[in-house]
């Protein structure tokens, strides 16, 4: 593995395994948009996102089975993202934020996908 693979999976995994352990430690924010999203058991969802972005984020950040642990980060990144920015819902500044943080975790998806590749 060429040192600049490892530190490109390194720093793109970091976001995930930051966010993972964030919303572990602190789930009740994300709960709240869960069932404001009306996702069903909003608890065991935001526990089961939370491991996933933690646990496939130190594989990828490690080299470890990293197509796998890129596809799982993508797959827990579309709900996040649909529940965490709907920019749709917003107006003036909240609404472009909210925007900016959709298309920087479809800019992360895409790097996802690419690894995966």
């Amino acid at each position: 593995m060429s040192v600049t693979k490892f530190i490109g999976r390194a720093l793109l995994a970091s976001i995930f395994i930051k966010n993972g352990l964030d919303h572990l430690q602190n789930p009740e924010p994300v709960v709240r948009a869960a069932r404001g999203a009306e996702v069903p058991q909003p608890e065991l969802a935001v526990k089961v996102n939370s491991g996933v972005m933690l646990g496939a984020g130190a594989l990828l950040a490690l080299g470890v089975a990293p197509r796998l642990a890129s596809t799982a980060l993508a797959t827990s990144l579309i709900p996040t993202t649909v529940v965490g920015h709907p920019f749709w819902d917003k107006s003036g500044k909240e609404r472009v934020q909210q925007q900016t943080q959709f298309l920087k975790n479809l800019a992360l998806f895409g790097a996802l996908m690419y690894v995966s590749s």
